[in-house]
């Protein structure tokens, strides 16, 4: 598996705001409920190999370039190893937001 490092939520925010990065909202939909995060990719974890593995012809389904910075957000325990599924699936930018959803959320809320 891959290594990944967690970036904070107004690290995330910010990045995400200036266009440098995508948030990947890969919560449960048993706890998306909480509410959104704007802008966010929404995928449920189940889904994330499918979704991020590249195709046949070699391009990447979700999200196109693989050096993309993408800010992975779910149920705390299980963002390190949702960004690790994305890393491994090609992509070279992955960290996990430290704090979550909580965390980020909050830094749209104002």
């Amino acid at each position: 598996m891959s290594v990944v490092n967690s970036i904070s939520a107004a690290e995330a925010m910010n990045h995400s705001r200036e266009g440098h990065a995508v948030v990947v909202d890969a919560r449960p939909q048993v706890v998306r409920h909480q509410g959104s995060l704007p802008g966010a990719l929404v995928v449920d974890p189940t889904e994330v190999p499918r979704r991020f593995t590249p195709t046949p012809s070699g391009t990447f389904p979700v999200i196109r370039d693989r050096d993309t910075e993408i800010a992975v957000v779910s149920v705390r325990s299980e963002a390190p190893r949702i960004a690790e599924q994305i890393a491994d699936c090609g992509y070279t930018n992955v960290r996990y937001v430290d704090g979550g959803y909580r965390a980020l959320r909050s830094r749209t809320v104002g």
